[in-house]
């Protein structure tokens, strides 16, 4: 959702929200070629956390590290669905709690026994965690009809 496009909810927010609810999904960069859904996340990886935005696309998920970052050595990162072996969330229900306080986050598993987190900002874990469990599935019925052509055409 654009800065300027607003629903129903955005009738009652003040101005300041508004502009933050534009800052958090990466309205500022406008439209963005094969882009579903981008956001602020947080990206963990072991002991080392970034900051950065996430953008989802049709072949995985690509995270660009905020100018702080960057400074630091972080490096675009991508994550194909080539890769991924499964999407979790955690904990696995809403209501429950983590050990330790932790925030509820999304975990993407890896091929080779990776595991990263991801922690979108707000309240957009759920929404998140719908659209990248969907364009999985998405991706591999593709995968599946390129292989069907394949032994076809063999």
């Amino acid at each position: 959702m654009g800065f300027w496009d607003w629903d129903f909810e955005d009738d009652e927010r003040a101005e300041w929200e508004r502009v933050l609810r534009g800052l958090r999904d990466g309205a500022f960069f406008g439209d963005e070629e094969g882009v579903i859904r981008r956001g602020l996340v947080s990206i963990n990886t072991g002991w080392l956390a970034r900051g950065g935005l996430l953008r989802l696309r049709d072949s995985g998920l690509e995270f660009t590290p905020n100018p702080l970052e960057r400074l630091l050595g972080a490096r675009v990162t991508r994550f194909g669905f080539t890769e991924m072996v499964r999407v979790e969330r955690r904990p696995r229900r809403e209501w429950m709690v983590l050990p330790g306080g932790q925030l509820p986050r999304i975990t993407l598993h890896m091929r080779g026994g990776e595991a990263v987190d991801v922690l979108p900002a707000g309240d957009t874990l759920e929404r998140w965690l719908a659209l990248i469990t969907n364009q999985m599935e998405v991706w591999e019925r593709r995968q599946r009809f390129v292989e069907y052509e394949q032994e076809m055409a063999a």
